[in-house]
């Protein structure tokens, strides 16, 4: 039995040239993901509420206990709409306090926002407040991390 020696076609050099050309460029494309953090991170947020209650829904029956911020890519804002309701018999002026990052450093990268703040819920009022959470560019070394919003209503 005599051996063989067959040349590939064209048509098959083209295959294996674009195979190539498609692995190689992969390879530049993870190893740039890896170079310039190209990563989502997770995250939860508990919420605190003094003087007030917060809610994930306008009919108020559903209390926030924590936020789901789900993932994140650097460079990218994430808002929610959650709901004060001020059970109370005087206004409340409402401020708050982001606090025990987890991990500690990601307070340098992850930034809490919110449009709540210094705003006014009259006695028995319900007022929306969104809340919005921003990932630097920059992030490293951060994959999952959970934060502590406390909002409080303070008689005015």
């Amino acid at each position: 039995m005599n051996a063989q020696t067959v040349s590939p076609t064209a048509n098959q050099q083209q295959l294996i040239f674009i195979l190539i050309f498609i692995l190689a460029f992969s390879a530049v494309f993870i190893a740039y993901a890896a170079v310039t953090g190209m990563f989502e991170v997770t995250n939860t947020g508990y919420v605190k509420a003094v003087g007030v209650q917060v809610y994930l829904d306008e009919a108020c029956t559903n209390e926030a206990s924590s936020i789901d911020w789900g993932y994140l890519s650097p460079g990218e804002t994430s808002t929610r709409t959650v709901y004060v309701r001020n059970n109370g018999t005087v206004p409340m002026i409402l401020s708050h306090i982001v606090q025990n990052w987890n991990p500690a450093d990601a307070k340098n990268y992850i930034t809490f926002s919110w449009d709540g703040e210094n705003k006014v819920v009259n006695a028995s009022e319900v007022v929306a407040v969104n809340l919005s959470l921003s990932v630097a560019e920059n992030i490293t070394g951060i994959e999952s991390f959970s934060f502590e919003l406390v909002i409080i209503g303070t008689e005015t």
